[in-house]
């Protein structure tokens, strides 16, 4: 694995054939199309930045910063009938702090049925940096540090008939008069800290030496209630897709003598623009997702900004298997 940040993402849509067959039987054809060339290829350049802030409300000059080396990235995509690949890669030179290697992977794996998507992840952060409180632009390695989160994102949308989340977040398919729909998120998960060589040098803040140094472990079970709308012009060919979510859970620490539950709340919105055709598509996206996670002895506020633009190509399907099995 490369130093800096990697993402790896490998996702296998077995129910592919189903699912096509599926929303073909179910969708407005005057609102949504779908594409004689089901399969594509993606190239997406990006840039993402993720911060943890550990606060306390009684406490304001021990709020403690903590953030990824965060990086401009490329990636590529490809899907193929029932099999899709991802991979991205940093970008030489993007780095916040370009002499300090801090290894960042995310493995998923999504598919979707007419109401519904699913994303099992895996997400973990080895090394943050400790930003230099007299210059913005310096930052100090946080060496043994590990954050994990392994979990399953579940969406399920409203009026599927005249709207597809598909067309209005990926350009799967498109969406031909203006339509939205409600949007309801689940998402169930582990997560922990973990601390190898705890030092009080990098921590002048008890409260949160002692949440880092404790190697905490907790699941969450977080709910989301939200809204997405495809603004379209020029009948598909260009859309204008706003979305926002908020929503609340619960957490409960694991091996812990205080079994409480903690409160979790969460934040996110993206917009998705861009040109899409039958043979050719770009689009720009932006999100933003903010998370506040009680931990019974400081608040852990974990925000991530992603923007990236994508440029794919639709292909249809070889008239010879590959593989044999493709």
């Amino acid at each position: 694995m490369k130093q800096g940040h990697l993402r790896i993402i490998m996702l296998f849509s077995v129910l592919y054939s189903s699912i096509v067959s599926g929303q073909r039987a179910g969708v407005d054809s005057a609102y949504i199309h779908l594409w004689k060339k089901p399969n594509v290829i993606e190239l997406y350049p990006g840039v993402y930045k993720t911060h943890f802030t550990f606060s306390r409300p009684d406490d304001f000059k021990n709020n403690y910063r903590l953030v990824a080396n965060s990086s401009g990235y490329m990636g590529v995509y490809l899907n193929y009938k029932w099999l899709s690949l991802e991979y991205s890669w940093t970008l030489p030179g993007t780095q916040l702090d370009k002499k300090i290697k801090v290894k960042n992977t995310s493995l998923g794996y999504r598919f979707n049925t007419r109401n519904m998507m699913f994303r099992p992840f895996y997400e973990s952060l080895s090394g943050l940096l400790i930003p230099d409180k007299k210059s913005r632009h310096h930052f100090n390695a946080f060496p043994g540090i590990q954050l994990t989160r392994v979990g399953t994102d579940i969406y399920y949308y409203t009026n599927t008939r005249r709207f597809s989340f598909s067309a209005a977040n990926y350009f799967s398919a498109q969406q031909v008069k203006s339509a939205g729909a409600l949007v309801i998120m689940a998402t169930p998960s582990l997560q922990s800290i973990g601390w190898n060589k705890p030092s009080r040098r990098l921590l002048n803040d008890s409260a949160t030496y002692q949440l880092l140094a404790s190697n905490m472990r907790w699941v969450s079970l977080l709910t989301r209630l939200g809204y997405n709308y495809n603004f379209i012009l020029d009948e598909g060919k260009w859309s204008f897709s706003p979305g926002v979510l908020a929503g609340v859970g619960a957490l409960s620490q694991i091996h812990a003598g205080n079994r409480k539950f903690q409160p979790v709340t969460d934040f996110q919105a993206w917009v998705n623009a861009g040109y899409n055709g039958p043979q050719y598509y770009v689009y720009f996206n932006a999100s933003l997702d903010d998370c506040q996670t009680s931990l019974f002895i400081k608040t852990m506020q974990r925000t991530n900004i992603d923007v990236s633009l994508t440029s794919g190509y639709r292909f249809g399907n070889s008239k010879k298997k590959i593989l044999g099995i493709l």
